[in-house]
């Protein structure tokens, strides 16, 4: 076949024979060809379609090869998409990550969201380069040299501090406290429920926390008697203009605990730009979404604040609903951590020898009250020993515990960890399943090989 031939064929129309006229209809199931009188089912035209489809695909195939063989350029791959631009006035994602440890998996890009896996929990205070990543909206680069931070509502006075000011006219105080997504561990849920597929162990980290008192804030402005809820307001914006603003509100008696601050470093530096820079609020112990990043108000209010992140999301049924039910009515928010651990140490599937004692360490954590004990188990929970736990740290900080097992027989071994807190209340082997996927703190496994 020449090139004369091969272009004849290619113009031909798709699925038709010369002399036959073209019928092609979405909406028939049948479509009968009036001048051959055969009738064609759906099914056979879409054979006859596919049929066309792959011989016009091998006279391309042909044709390309002798078009390059008398001397025409190579086609070139199609560039990939680029990603959507950064908006003014924002961080981009590549520069946050670049600060994060390779270790740190990302679950979204917009909204970013990422963490580490328990085995790389293993220090005492998170690092910053640990510390997981959770934005509703995009990350904003804000100036500490013109961040303003409002206090109004029910109070006697609105005030209104600059960086410095506020630095200047309260007590610092460092302290180590707990901060975790809703939806840490959502990823364990059957069936799935709705929302980022967070890793099964991440979406928390405990580091240490430089700022003020919120309380000390809000008795500075006077708090009128009628007050019961303390919203605070990021500065982060959507990519779309009528995104709904950032704005949570906690109980006052949240807010005029001694460990909520109004925090502006981490770990001895300044805050990150992804983890509120110039200033957030730190409810440690509750949901992160509780902790506002990149605050500039304070409004004191009569009553929950109502809006998109206290009516529609971080809710949970107030009663147990059937896995796969939806929200009720009656949901309510989110707030303190239920009792939880994870084993930070051995990582999955690393192989110690028979007679050679395996450290067992974590962390247990709770998101009001104190941890009482942590038990292990290295029978799939038939019995349980008690572990160390170190008793002192910050009122939020979680706690360590440890337990030295030397394997007898060589195989795979499990390790389950359990805690305990001051009210009773247990680590349950399945978390209640909820239609948001929060508050997972089923009980943590990891599996490891003994060599003799």
């Amino acid at each position: 076949m020449g090139l004369r031939d091969i272009l004849s064929a290619l113009r031909r129309p798709v699925g038709v024979h010369p002399g036959e006229k073209k019928i092609m209809s979405d909406k028939l199931t049948e479509h009968r060809h009036s001048d051959s009188g055969i009738t064609v089912t759906r099914r056979d035209f879409i054979t006859r379609v596919a049929g066309t489809g792959a011989a016009v695909a091998a006279g391309t195939a042909g044709f390309a090869a002798l078009a390059q063989a008398q001397g025409a350029p190579k086609p070139q791959a199609a560039a990939a998409p680029k990603p959507p631009a950064d908006p003014a006035g924002t961080i981009s994602n590549d520069a946050v990550k670049a600060e994060k440890v390779p270790e740190m998996q990302y679950h979204s890009e917009r909204p970013l969201t990422g963490s580490v896996s328990a085995e790389h929990h293993n220090y005492a205070v998170t690092p910053t380069d640990r510390m997981f990543v959770r934005n509703n909206l995009l990350t904003p680069d804000l100036s500490e040299a013109t961040h303003k931070l409002t206090i109004k509502g029910l109070v006697d006075r609105e005030l209104v501090f600059s960086m410095a000011e506020l630095k200047k006219a309260f007590p610092a105080v460092t302290l180590q406290g707990m901060v975790e997504c809703a939806g840490s561990g959502r990823q364990n849920f059957v069936p799935a429920a709705s929302g980022t597929r967070w890793l099964p162990t991440g979406g928390m980290g405990c580091p240490r926390w430089t700022g003020v008192r919120l309380r000390d804030v809000l008795n500075a402005a006077g708090i009128k008697p009628n007050a019961v809820h303390v919203a605070g307001q990021g500065g982060d914006f959507g990519v779309i203009a009528t995104a709904a603003p950032v704005i949570r509100s906690i109980p006052l008696s949240k807010a005029m605990d001694s460990d909520t601050l109004i925090a502006w470093g981490m770990n001895d530096g300044p805050l990150p730009k992804v983890h509120g820079f110039p200033l957030r609020l730190v409810a440690p112990g509750w949901v992160g979404s509780a902790s506002t990043k990149w605050l500039h108000t304070l409004t004191v209010l009569d009553a929950p604040f109502k809006g998109t992140y206290m009516d529609s999301s971080y809710r949970i049924p107030k009663h147990p609903v059937k896995p796969g039910e939806r929200m009720p009515k009656d949901a309510v928010s989110t707030e303190a951590w239920p009792v939880k651990s994870m084993i930070t140490h051995p990582a999955p599937n690393v192989a110690f020898k028979v007679g050679k004692p395996v450290l067992v360490e974590g962390r247990a954590w709770v998101g009001e009250g104190d941890i009482d004990r942590v038990e292990v188990s290295f029978n799939e929970g038939q019995t349980w020993q008690r572990a160390m736990i170190n008793s002192g740290g910050d009122k939020y900080a979680w706690r360590i515990f440890s337990f030295e097992f030397v394997p007898k027989n060589p195989g795979y071994t499990t390790v389950l960890a359990r805690a305990t807190d001051s009210r009773g209340n247990v680590q349950p082997m399945q978390s209640t399943w909820n239609p948001l996927g929060y508050f997972w703190n089923a009980i943590h496994r990891v599996g490891f090989v003994v060599e003799t």
